[in-house]
């Protein structure tokens, strides 16, 4: 474990500017990399909310309440983030642990949408996406377009009648690239 983090707890317990340890639990957060590092943040983040009620003014510290609640949330999300995208298994997984650890209500509505999100999106990780080669159907097609349209100059015929196979020729392709 990072030794910033493992020793925050104590150095909180110490005493020290409010702020100056909500910017670092923040810092810090950036560069977690195991779960126990991140639930020692977590930890460390909501200890530093319960200490606001006594730092700061009833009114000030009302308002400053969404503001963490926000930043927890915005903790969360970073946890679950991987490749640059939240993955809602492990954003579901998480609000689980932070459940279970007492950290969230069993009510809370990003709890909720956690374990929707999980349900109806499934793993991130799950999702296999290929490339089209769009290039080489553009060439083809621009090939059959021109082969057509020097056919069809020589016939009397509505070019009206080209709507159904271009509709049939792309359902082909699209069903040809979705089973891929």
């Amino acid at each position: 474990m990072n030794p910033q983090i493992a020793s925050l707890h104590d150095r909180m317990a110490e005493g020290g500017d409010w702020r100056s340890f909500r910017d670092e639990i923040a810092a810090l957060h950036e560069t977690a990399k195991t779960e126990q590092e991140y639930v020692t943040l977590l930890e460390a983040h909501r200890n530093l909310v319960v200490v606001g009620e006594y730092a700061f003014d009833k009114e000030t510290y009302e308002k400053l309440l969404p503001v963490t609640a926000a930043e927890y949330r915005m903790f969360l999300n970073k946890e679950a983030m991987e490749d640059g995208l939240i993955n809602p298994v492990l954003l579901e997984r998480i609000t689980r642990r932070e459940l279970e650890a007492g950290r969230l209500a069993p009510d809370d509505e990003f709890r909720q949408l956690a374990a929707a999100g999980a349900a109806v999106l499934g793993d991130s990780k799950q999702v296999t996406v290929h490339q089209c080669r769009k290039g080489n159907w553009f060439f083809y097609g621009v090939l059959v377009a021109a082969g057509l349209s020097v056919v069809l100059a020589s016939i009397p015929l509505s070019p009206l009648w080209l709507i159904l196979p271009g509709l049939v020729a792309g359902w082909y392709l699209n069903e040809r690239e979705r089973k891929q």
